[in-house]
């Protein structure tokens, strides 16, 4: 869903997989963009990770900065061709940094209304955007990039889920001036399994530092995906489905309970519908709801698992206000935000909870975006979020959070 197009203060527009780029170009050219996201954060949680054989108290405020980069070229090429590659830097320590491939893809507008892409893109799942200039709040969702925890690790362990995930291959965009329904269809390597994302070739042209596709799924397997938009009338908003079915997309990893350590991962469907409304000058209202159901994964005997079959519901509501013109000096928005996310499974295990429930985790966040030299590049913001997590698991306690963020953003 292209719904993160425009932030509310910082107004920075950005350029999407699906993007129409239909135009009478006369030879290349290319163009360099931008951000540098930092913060710093202050955490107060209970947490239960046990460090025993070392000093570390976990049970005390946390206070650290962190720092992500990402620098983009955007090239455009004669007769509706366009190339993007995104590329995110996140240091690492001992002066070597993580370098991500966020997008590395070409588009060709074929005609005013339909684009072809193919390349690895940022997939087309979710309402919030993954990157901080397109965000109503200085910290990314927490439903969609967070969701499971494995038996006996910290509860809220992240893994790829949801939005959360780029995805690797094809799709074809179709959007008009002419009518109010937009949408894409997308064929890819897989939306849930990290090793999706990688480039997978034939076995016979794999050589050295290559990726096969992953152990957890079947050779041919693919994603599938679907992605429709009706836009409101006046601009008033936005009405968006998302559809995306992972054979054998499971991450074994990511089993809460009974994990497949070898053999395949379940297959995953994901629903997702979200709306945007513009009710007044200055508020924008949102809400989205994904629903996930995972199936039983198969161990190296090609037998079910029990237990590694679940469903996941997430929802959040979110309200965004901007301040008037001339009621302040300078730019300001605020935004007020509910999330839930809850695993389920079909059947009742040791250490969880009534019912088969599962790990699940509640937030609270109000927010804060200014720009303090009325720039839409440069952003000063906060936020205070309150977060709970419980595993479920035996042995895992629950775990509340209280956390305060201060963000610095320029764009360029």
């Amino acid at each position: 869903m292209n719904l993160r197009h425009l932030v509310p203060v910082m107004g920075v527009l950005a350029i999407t997989a699906g993007s129409s780029v239909f135009a009478e170009d006369k030879g290349p050219s290319v163009s360099f963009s931008g951000w540098s996201d930092n913060f710093m954060t202050v955490s107060n949680a209970n947490n239960p990770q046990n460090n025993a054989a070392t000093a570390k108290n976990d049970k005390a405020t946390e206070v650290g900065f962190a720092t992500t980069e990402s620098l983009k070229a955007n090239v455009k090429i004669g007769d509706g061709v366009t190339g993007k590659i995104n590329l995110f830097l996140h240091p690492t320590g001992n002066n070597a940094s993580t370098v991500d491939i966020r997008e590395g893809y070409m588009a060709w507008a074929f005609n005013p209304d339909w684009t072809f892409t193919a390349g690895k893109y940022i997939n087309h799942i979710g309402w919030l955007s993954p990157e901080p200039t397109g965000l109503y709040t200085p910290n990314a969702s927490l439903i969609g990039y967070q969701s499971g925890v494995a038996a006996g690790s910290v509860a809220g362990q992240a893994r790829l889920y949801g939005y959360a995930n780029d995805v690797t291959g094809i799709n074809f965009a179709y959007a008009s001036k002419d009518t109010p329904l937009s949408g894409s269809v997308h064929l890819v390597n897989g939306y849930f399994n990290g090793g999706d994302a990688n480039s997978i070739g034939p076995v016979s042209s794999l050589g050295a530092g290559n990726a096969n596709k992953p152990t957890t799924r079947e050779n041919a397997d693919l994603g599938y995906g679907l992605d429709l938009t009706f836009a409101l009338p006046k601009d008033m908003g936005y009405i968006d489905f998302d559809f995306a079915y992972d054979p054998h997309g499971g991450s074994n990893a990511g089993n809460t309970v009974g994990p497949v350590t070898t053999g395949l991962g379940g297959d995953v469907l994901l629903l997702g519908l979200n709306a945007t409304l513009k009710p007044a000058e200055g508020w924008l209202l949102g809400a989205e709801v994904i629903y996930t159901q995972t199936g039983k994964g198969k161990n190296s005997a090609k037998t079910s698992v029990d237990n590694s079959d679940f469903t996941t519901t997430q929802g959040m509501l979110l309200a965004n206000y901007a301040l008037p013109k001339g009621s302040v000096s300078i730019p300001v928005s605020l935004t007020a935000l509910a999330q839930i996310w809850q695993d389920k499974f079909k059947t009742g295990a040791p250490g969880l909870g009534a019912n088969g429930t599962g790990p699940g985790a509640r937030e609270i966040a109000v927010a804060v975006l200014t720009n303090p030299t009325s720039s839409a590049n440069f952003g000063l913001n906060a936020e205070l979020a309150f977060t709970s997590f419980d595993s479920k698991v035996a042995g895992t306690d629950k775990v509340n959070a209280t956390i305060f963020s201060i963000e610095a953003l320029i764009a360029f």
